[in-house]
């Protein structure tokens, strides 16, 4: 038994806590047919009349707060995607279900079978979209009109026609929901979504009920969702939950519909629907929106709280379900997990809050406790436990040591960590810590022997049954050993660790062997960077490798030396081990050499038809193809994401010391010369000699483009491939400065592509797209003429990105930039007017659900580079506009500069960049006036935190010109 006493008490949290207007235009209702919606709705009425006297439309029909709750049987999204996937639309097939059944040898879902038992308006909906909507498709023509007769009667039969009357709908209805999913893509459901609601709202009957939860459940069901999609339907979706109406737009809207939430939530949608909704709602937060995640979990605690939903659940169910949403909680954030810790960390607070204030209290359980725990392990070290860090003795184990007198009185501050705090707490609320805790442990500082360890910021790994049972047949388990070699400071203490798992006789392990690999690796990229002794780092704020104590006495024995890499993974082999997954991962993003890559690959546990897959070269775009398909599209996409990042580093760019060297033209503008190649035959990446890479980067872009999905990852590293330099003049002599006006011109048409592959370009993107125009832009004022070469190559290969010359090339990409700048940090100017006039939108109230105003947080990195394209064209009313946002958004800016090593110095250098652009150099180009620096420095000075750089600091920011 995990649980010590049967009925832990709960405890105090103290701890814890401290710490479009209305639907008037035709819209096409089916592929290929101009019928209308209204003339849809008359179709099927006429159809409702034929079989009955009376229509629904006057039917007496519930409040939108009393729509009856459906069971959990009846909810069969399942059936809605077959049938949209059978009859050919573009959302079939979209949502990431668990059972949907395929067959192996077509890889096609089978036909809806709709003779159900158990009649459901999901089943109603599908009927409606395989058997009916076809034919309306047709046109009408006799032969159709017999046929749609029969088939309305086939699925608005009898017990399907009362179910609708009962649950307040009619067939008219069924018309408008399958005109929202029978759209091109999420982003047009979303608005139908919107534009079907605002038409309910504003007709006179207001009491009809409202569109099904499971529609935009449907939605956010499907498995990638662009940022703006996904903000308006939580914008939706916290009406539902909060049960307030969407505003209606033929009214002014009153100050009632701005004033605050109600005290009392009256949710539209049933436990079973709510929980659905929570896990869509995360599952995309933790993808595109990690802002959002504080906002879904207050949502979550006023509808697990509110009056109408609290006699649904048992203490127990309540209590499973707050602890489930701390999980959830959780989770990794897909993308830079540890930047968004401070995010996670709040929002599980606001579901702790609740469970401590609520009557009665509801207890955490083990899965709350292990939430908690994985959360703090994302988190930086305090200003206590850094202090302690910095207090432990070099030797091993790394006990604190007083180097100082007054070291003797800071007491044991920072000696726990909140990590092992609430270890600490988990056991004396009655649980047992098991092995995962035990893990979490060791990377928290303290040993399973009471010894310390090097506090670790790590993810940890969710909880899985098969992995708890394995972990608890096995107290030595791997996992464990891994843990301890990640919690040690230099290559000799991870070592010596590996050598007592291997002494001790325990099964050789691949997690084991890659932790150890880790280590060997980062101390190779550390010495490569030159790691500074001095910086703000401590052991366990990142990967970085530590040198070996200076002291003899405190270097840590072992019977032999660390192995290189090589040799590491030449033992791993020999013990019939061979890289896999993240492992496989790693190596290839850190992978020293062209060759060392390959060989890394050629050795891993993946497929051989995956492996084909990725080191096929074909002759040209056109015959691109891979011979097992279903197998190239199964490779993760961090995985397919590190090799596609592997090849791009290894391309004919970057340091001109470089053996390798473009074979031609192609291969070092790929998007400008796809076609132009030397190879007369299909290759592998293994054909290649010292000097010549078999295409590099155009393969990968190729591949890239092969995937069935967006893999973000893959086009942001061939984005950055482009913002590097060429080592290579080819055949066709183009001087390099025309190189990066070509290299601009390809940077926009990757970003086209990402939007044509459904990727989202991001901050990072948009830091890469910035870097590659500063660059264009100076070639060009160094250089005029080697800029009009560059144009006139673009004209030619690209006629739709051309400029006429090189100030409309500079001043249609600052367009560019600034349009990427507010498409990534602002809602769309097109969003449906009802969401932007919600009350849950920053500019209608101050509710505590108020979405994020901010759809993306630029990362420091990617706002210096903006204001380095800004500055260097010349842009000073840009710089000033994009000041004057950072003064306005200078809150969420610090937030996220708090989550980077550093953070405040990398904020304050964004404000020296500034000053350096407005207060032009006069031996460059003509003095700024002293307006728009005034104004610069007005804004600057009344913004909290900031200070006005000083003249020292822009004189040292102005001597390496093209730092960035």
């Amino acid at each position: 038994m995990d649980v010590i006493s049967p009925e832990p008490c709960p405890k105090p949290f103290g701890d814890i806590l401290s710490e479009t207007g209305a639907l008037v235009e035709p819209l096409s209702l089916a592929t290929g047919s101009n019928l209308s919606l209204e003339n849809a709705r008359a179709i099927v009425q006429q159809a409702e009349a034929s079989k009955h006297d009376t229509s629904v439309d006057g039917a007496e029909t519930p409040h939108d707060d009393e729509i009856p709750a459906q069971p959990r049987r009846s909810r069969r999204i399942d059936y809605i995607d077959r049938a949209l996937r059978n009859t050919g639309h573009p959302l079939g097939g979209s949502i990431r279900p668990k059972r949907l059944s395929h067959d192996k040898k077509t890889n096609q879902v089978p036909k809806l079978d709709l003779d159900d038992p158990q009649v459901s308006l999901q089943t109603i909906l599908a009927g409606y979209i395989q058997k009916v909507d076809p034919l309306m498709a047709r046109g009408p023509d006799t032969d159709t009109a017999d046929d749609l007769n029969a088939a309305l009667q086939e699925v608005f039969g009898e017990a399907p026609y009362e179910h609708l009357r009962s649950m307040g709908y009619g067939a008219s209805d069924v018309v408008s929901w399958a005109w929202i999913l029978k759209s091109r893509d999420p982003h047009e459901a979303t608005w139908r979504l919107f534009t079907l609601e605002a038409d309910r709202r504003s007709r006179t009957d207001t009491d009809a009920p409202a569109i099904p939860s499971f529609i935009p459940l449907f939605l956010l069901k499907g498995k990638y969702l662009e940022r703006q999609t996904f903000r308006l339907l939580l914008i939706y979706s916290l009406h539902l939950m909060s049960g307030l109406q969407l505003p209606v737009l033929q009214r002014q809207v009153t100050n009632l519909d701005k004033a605050s939430l109600p005290d009392t939530f009256r949710p539209k949608i049933d436990p079973v629907a709510f929980m659905d909704l929570a896990i869509s709602l995360m599952f995309h937060a933790r993808q595109v929106w990690p802002e959002a995640l504080v906002t879904i979990a207050r949502a979550s605690v006023l509808v697990l709280t509110s009056s109408n939903q609290a006699a649904q659940y048992t203490d127990a169910g309540r209590c499973d379900r707050f602890n489930f949403i701390l999980g959830l909680l959780a989770k990794p954030i897909k993308k830079g997990p540890f930047r968004f810790f401070s995010i996670q960390q709040q929002a599980q607070f606001e579901i702790l809050k609740a469970m401590a204030t609520h009557e009665p209290v509801v207890p955490v359980i083990r899965q709350g406790y292990r939430a908690l725990i994985a959360v703090q392990l994302t988190h930086k070290k305090t200003v206590e436990e850094r202090q302690s860090a910095e207090l432990k003795a070099p030797s091993w184990p790394p006990w604190k040591e007083e180097k100082l007198g007054i070291d003797s009185q800071r007491g044991n501050d920072g000696r726990f960590s909140r990590a092992m705090l609430v270890i600490a707490q988990m056991r004396e609320a009655g649980y047992r810590p098991g092995h995962l805790e035990n893990i979490s442990a060791v990377l928290a500082g303290w040993d399973t022997d009471g010894s310390p360890t090097v506090q670790t910021r790590s993810l940890m790994r969710p909880p899985t049954r098969s992995l708890h049972r394995a972990i608890e047949k096995d107290p030595q388990h791997p996992w464990i050993w891994m843990a301890r070699i990640r919690a040690t400071r230099t290559v000799r203490e991870a070592w010596a660790c590996f050598l007592t798992y291997q002494d001790n006789g325990f099964p050789p392990s691949e997690d084991v062997y890659a932790a150890m690999a880790e280590k060997l690796i980062y101390r190779r990229k550390t010495i490569e960077r030159k790691f500074d002794d001095t910086a703000h780092a401590l052991p366990g704020d990142g990967r970085e490798v530590y040198p070996e104590p200076a002291s003899a006495r405190d270097i840590i024995y072992i019977r032999t030396e660390p192995p290189t890499l090589d040799e590491l993974l030449e033992d791993m082999l020999s013990k019939g081990l061979r890289p896999a997954r993240k492992f496989l991962a790693l190596l290839l993003s850190t992978a020293p050499s062209f060759h060392s890559g390959l060989h890394y690959l050629n050795c891993s546990s993946i497929g051989q038809s995956q492996k084909e897959a990725l080191t096929t070269v074909w002759r040209k775009p056109s015959q691109y193809k891979v011979q097992d398909l279903r197998s190239f599209q199964e490779i993760p996409d961090y995985l397919f994401g590190a090799f596609i990042g592997f090849l791009c580093r290894h391309t004919p760019f970057g340091d001109v010391n470089s053996p390798y060297r473009a074979s031609s033209i192609g291969d070092l503008f790929p998007i400008l010369f796809p076609d132009f190649r030397l190879s007369h035959s299909t290759q592998t990446l293994f054909d290649y000699n010292d000097r010549h890479l078999p295409h590099a980067l155009p393969h990968a872009i190729e591949l890239t483009k092969l995937r069935d999905h967006a893999c973000t990852p893959a086009w942001l590293h061939i984005l950055t491939a482009l913002s590097r330099k060429r080592t290579h003049r080819p055949r066709r002599k183009i001087k390099r400065n025309a190189q990066w006006i070509l290299a601009w011109h390809e940077a926009l048409e990757v970003v086209e592509l990402m939007q044509r592959y459904s990727a989202q370009p991001d901050t990072e993107a948009l830091q890469s797209m910035c870097v590659v125009f500063t660059k264009a832009v100076a070639a060009g004022l160094n250089s005029p003429h080697d800029a009009k070469q560059g144009l006139r190559i673009v004209r030619r290969t690209l006629p739709p990105r051309a400029s006429a010359d090189f100030d409309d090339m500079v001043q249609t990409g600052l367009q560019a930039l600034k349009d990427r700048f507010d498409h990534l940090v602002t809602s769309s100017p097109k969003s449906p007017e009802a969401a932007e006039q919600s009350i849950f939108t920053a500019e209608r109230t101050q509710s505590p659900l108020t979405v994020p105003p901010i759809l993306q947080v630029p990362t420091p990195a990617a706002l210096h580079a903006f204001v380095r394209a800004l500055g260097t064209a010349g842009d000073d009313d840009g710089l000033l506009n994009l000041l004057l946002w950072m003064s306005r958004s200078a809150d969420v800016l610090n937030e996220t500069s708090d989550a980077y090593m550093n953070g405040d110095i990398k904020m304050h250098r964004i404000l020296v960049a500034i000053r350096a652009f407005l207060e032009k150099e006069e031996d460059r180009v003509e003095s700024a006036s002293a307006s728009a620096v005034q104004e610069a420095f007005d804004i600057i000075s009344r913004t909290p935190d900031w200070t006005w750089p000083s003249d020292w600091e822009v004189q040292e920011y102005r001597t390496p010109l093209d730092c960035i």
